[in-house]
């Protein structure tokens, strides 16, 4: 008789805020295809939601429960493994891309019984089938086991060759498609990238999966829009985010699925990825004619010498400027990704980058301060030169992780504050003053007394105004 496990997928989001996780969401619907139960509890607010968490885990009783981990969220994951074990006596397993790069972090937290070590869906599967029908599990590929005092460490399995193998990723778990109103989802119909950016984990992971298969895959167009059109039916939403990497890369693919969302005649718009110099004018104008309104451009760093020698990142100033005009001749908005405080920055580095972005116009963008991920060419360059401040797990967008000899932590941080009113200061006045506006108001709602001050009018506004003025 075939057994089946009541499964608990756990994603823990603080100061993140996703709106949904692809590889739980495909973990989810590879178990359910197998029959088994499966919930999903999202932790965001962790004062919040532990009780709320425990006492699910108390009422609901699950089996087995899988949690999510990025380098950001590791340190929240093995304390929930704890309180977890304190609850119930359940079978807990991590996996997400930090448990891939550094699977010893979590060696010591003897709540957790397993590490994920490699894609999850067909091993998990197998451990979910085992674990139901009470057999012996130790030797499942892409799995790290407790066994008493020591860990039992299996090889990994080849990667998923044919990504249209796997069911449509599960997004009913997540609370953003439980709840009503109009929805913008995000797709992802690829896996990989072939760069080897420093910052990235993708060189990190193909590094781990040498040999065992193509690291660079693609689902079918086919399926890609037949999965659009399914969401299409059940939810409300004229425009989708696509989230990979590489879509401009397979000029094949890209072509193929432009052809065909246009045959559609869904009336819907997209934004996605592309990379500078990895596409021409044909390709722009297919996009624009798909329903494309804006293209999201990674820059990262405005000096070439620090972008080429630093990050790996192999493409000219020329090749930004070209990719951003001719997305604006198309009449496509245009979005850049920018990152200041990367080793060896310094603050001329840091003005080249805004100077770039005052060249090119970019209608929106995005700034964080750099992150030396576990196992990338930079983090370990910063982990070996003692860059890394002891604050670092849990820095987010904003804030710093590291100490440099060529420019200080707050000048990192006011450099990344001030990016946005510096850009647009160039070319738009009114999306300068906006962005002060909003990082005041940001300030205000995060300060009781600022925020009070707020409230008393004008004589507040005032003592408000001094205060800002001075920090």
């Amino acid at each position: 008789m075939i057994q089946y496990m009541k499964v608990l997928l756990v994603l823990p989001e603080i100061n993140s805020g996703c709106q949904w996780n692809v590889g739980l969401a495909y973990l989810a619907a590879v178990l359910k295809r197998g029959g088994h139960s499966v919930g999903l509890f999202e932790v965001n607010d962790w004062a919040a939601d532990l009780p709320r968490f425990l006492a699910v885990i108390k009422n609901q009783q699950p089996s087995l429960v899988g949690l999510t981990a990025n380098s950001h969220q590791f340190v929240y994951v093995k304390e929930l493994a704890r309180e977890i074990k304190k609850t119930a006596d359940v079978f807990i397993a991590v996996g997400g891309v930090h448990a891939i790069l550094k699977p010893e972090s979590f060696v010591d937290e003897t709540a957790i019984d397993a590490i994920c070590v490699g894609e999850g869906e067909a091993s998990f599967l197998e451990l979910a089938d085992r674990l139901a029908g009470g057999r012996e599990y130790f030797d499942v590929k892409n799995f790290w086991f407790r066994k008493g005092k020591e860990m039992v460490k299996n090889e990994l399995a080849p990667l998923a060759g044919d990504l249209d193998s796997l069911p449509m990723p599960d997004r009913t778990i997540f609370r953003y498609f439980a709840e009503p109103g109009k929805k913008t989802p995000r797709f992802i119909f690829s896996r990989g990238c072939p760069f080897e950016c420093t910052y990235c984990c993708n060189h990190a992971l193909k590094k781990i999966y040498k040999g065992p298969g193509g690291y660079v895959r693609w689902r079918s167009v086919e399926l890609a829009l037949r999965e659009i059109e399914q969401l299409k039916s059940r939810y409300d939403f004229n425009y989708f985010k696509l989230d990979d990497d590489t879509f401009s890369l397979n000029k094949i693919w890209l072509k193929e699925f432009c052809e065909k969302l246009i045959k559609k005649n869904w009336g819907l718009t997209f934004e996605c990825n592309i990379r500078p110099g990895t596409i021409d004018e044909e390709g722009t104008e297919l996009l624009k004619e798909a329903g494309c309104r804006m293209v999201k451009i990674g820059i990262e760093a405005g000096n070439s010498d620090l972008r080429r020698r630093v990050l790996s990142r192999y493409f000219s100033d020329e090749d930004i400027i070209k990719t951003f005009a001719l997305a604006k001749r198309f009449g496509i908005k245009t979005f850049s990704f920018n990152m200041i405080g990367v080793p060896e920055e310094t603050s001329a580095t840091i003005a080249d980058t805004v100077k770039l972005n005052q060249e090119i116009r970019p209608d929106f963008m995005q700034v964080t301060a750099f992150y030396p991920y576990p196992l990338t060419v930079l983090g370990e360059l910063c982990s070996a030169k003692g860059y890394i401040g002891g604050d670092s797990e849990d820095s987010y967008m904003e804030k710093s992780a590291l100490t440099l000899p060529t420019i200080s932590r707050r000048e990192i941080e006011r450099a990344v504050r001030n990016f946005k009113f510096n850009v647009y200061w160039a070319y738009n006045k009114k999306k300068a003053l906006a962005e002060i506006g909003e990082r005041l108001k940001k300030r205000v709602i995060k300060n009781p007394v600022l925020h009070q001050l707020a409230k008393w009018g004008y004589r507040g506004a005032r003592k408000l105004s001094a205060i800002l003025r001075h920090n």
